[in-house]
């Protein structure tokens, strides 16, 4: 698994599934990707969910006017994309940004992905990237 960055676009798997994700079906892929970590049956999330988890929830907060700083170009694409074919206001909703919230809360408390960055020296990085990706969902 190439995990390289805090934030939720740095490891192949959220970039992986940001290349396969149509740019023209509108938001519901990713909502359906955060329904899913929430409501998943295993009370563990594996490394792979956790992180394309977190790259929906990144997805949602540029959609809210909050995007990470270094949020890749396939990402700015897809948040265009959203902006520009929604003819009413493109801004998730209060349940979507709450289902955000959650699958974040659900990957920072029973995750691999948490135990994983739990054993590296950079764990208080990854732990404020989660609280910033948490801010710019709540604004």
């Amino acid at each position: 698994m190439g995990l390289w960055q805090e934030d939720g676009f740095g490891n192949d798997e959220a970039l992986d599934w940001l290349q396969r994700l149509d740019l023209d079906a509108g938001v519901e892929p990713v909502v359906r990707t955060l329904r899913g970590t929430v409501e998943a049956s295993d009370p563990y999330l594996d490394a792979s969910r956790a992180q394309v988890a977190l790259a929906a929830a990144e997805l949602v907060a540029a959609l809210n006017g909050h995007p990470h700083p270094a949020l890749p170009e396939a990402a700015r694409d897809w948040v265009a994309r959203q902006m520009s074919a929604s003819v009413t206001d493109a801004a998730p909703d209060e349940e979507t940004l709450a289902l955000a919230t959650r699958a974040l809360d659900y990957v920072v408390t029973s995750s691999a992905l948490s135990e994983l960055w739990s054993q590296r020296t950079e764990e208080g990085h990854w732990r404020a990237a989660m609280d910033d990706l948490r801010m710019r969902l709540s604004r």
